[in-house]
């Protein structure tokens, strides 16, 4: 099975908890999972901060419903019939960077003594199947669209980065295998390019060995 997954944070970034996690989804046997964290250490995602998770089928949308599931990786697993680009929407609430250089999962007015705060919401989608409409744009507000149909043979992809329907000239793209865990500092230019100005698009070369990449921006 052909997938591709997608992966947004609506956020300003951070070195702090609030954004060094991600979330992603994954296919399972006639399902899909909602995974949180990092892959090598993935943490169970809540299921109340989980606004929508969405199937886009070739004839129709389905709003989908997940369910804790604990086991050997903690995931949000939901029935899913076939294939599908699935979107989901989750919303990681209210973070205060604290002068200490703490985070706090609050806001300012209940922490004033923050330096900063941001409300973090996480996106992320995932074409799931050949028939999957992959090029469809969901209208999240920071979306990753591909620009050719996902092939892991091909080992790479373009795709364009969204902002409230409009390309994101200069937004940081980085791929990877879906499965290392790079952090920061070690997404070096040979894993992350900047989106071209005049589209909004880039090409990332991807793991060719694999069957799912991740597009993470």
């Amino acid at each position: 099975m052909i997938r591709i997954a997608l992966l947004a944070a609506a956020s300003v970034a951070l070195a702090g908890p609030a954004a060094a996690h991600d979330l992603w989804l994954s296919p399972g046997p006639g399902s899909v999972m909602v995974q949180y964290g990092h892959p090598h250490e993935p943490e169970m995602p809540a299921a109340r901060k989980l606004a929508s998770l969405i199937a886009y089928e070739p004839s129709r949308t389905v709003g989908l419903t997940a369910q804790e599931e604990t086991g050997s990786v903690p995931v949000l697993r939901a029935t899913l019939n076939g294939d599908a680009l699935v979107a989901a929407a989750y919303d990681n609430g209210y973070w205060v960077r604290l002068t200490d250089g703490s985070y706090r999962n609050a806001n300012k007015r209940m922490v004033p003594e923050g330096e900063k705060s941001q409300w973090s919401v996480k996106y992320a989608k995932a074409a799931i199947g050949p028939t999957a409409p992959w090029d469809r744009v969901v209208g999240q507000p920071l979306e990753i669209v591909p620009l050719e149909a996902p092939n892991a043979a091909k080992g790479a992809i373009r795709v364009r980065v969204l902002f409230e329907g409009r390309p994101l000239s200069g937004a940081d793209v980085v791929a990877t295998d879906g499965a290392t865990f790079k952090s920061e500092a070690d997404q070096d230019r040979s894993s992350r390019l900047r989106a071209a100005a005049t589209v909004g698009a880039a090409r990332r070369r991807a793991q060719p060995a694999r069957p799912a990449w991740s597009v993470v921006a």
